[in-house]
């Protein structure tokens, strides 16, 4: 198995956007370590680690959607729109039963948890309707951006009722589990 072979551009964008998307997640694992500690004042790289993760974020979502709407065309699979439509009528449900039924005060985060699934499912879907991705990589990596997504929306949910430790805790959790599902990721594709 010869790494990163025969990768278009359209790849090495979707791989790209991946690989700072990682980086985006450790840049805001590590904000989020420095600026919500429990009694800790945070500290000067505060600032620097949220626009590091701010602006890896964006590029990544850039790169990614760049390569998935060349790769769109060319699909056999579930046309991205509707993975998108799905996100964002799925998101404004959870953010009404958040809201309404959960009392959450409603976050960045929530829209975060939702954008990242569906690029990823988007990725995914191409991936596979191309023929770069099987059935059997495709669908682990789906289950695990379900599994993720889930676990970052009872994290959402649970935040605001914990104590200020569990809370610090319990905010790394979604950004963990998606530095882990990305790490996949990046290696399947440039495996495939």
């Amino acid at each position: 198995m010869i790494p990163f072979r025969g990768f278009t551009l359209p790849l090495w964008e979707i791989f790209g956007g991946n690989l700072l998307l990682l980086i985006c997640s450790l840049f805001y694992l590590a904000w989020w370590g420095v600026s919500f500690r429990p009694n800790s004042p945070g500290g000067p790289a505060g600032p620097f680690l949220i626009l590091a993760a701010f602006i890896t974020g964006c590029a990544g979502i850039g790169l990614m959607a760049a390569g998935i709407s060349q790769l769109a065309g060319d699909s056999k699979a579930l046309p991205v729109r509707f993975i998108v439509a799905g996100g964002f009528a799925l998101f404004i449900l959870l953010l009404l039963v958040t809201y309404i039924g959960f009392h959450r005060i409603v976050t960045s985060e929530l829209l975060i948890i939702h954008l990242w699934a569906a690029l990823e499912l988007s990725a995914v879907a191409v991936l596979y309707g191309t023929g770069r991705f099987g059935a059997g990589r495709a669908a682990a990596l789906a289950a695990l951006v379900g599994i993720v997504t889930v676990i970052g929306l009872i994290s959402y949910v649970l935040y605001y009722r914990l104590d200020d430790v569990a809370r610090y805790r319990i905010g790394m959790v979604p950004l963990g589990v998606d530095a882990a599902v990305i790490a996949v990721f990046l290696v399947l594709l440039s495996t495939a």
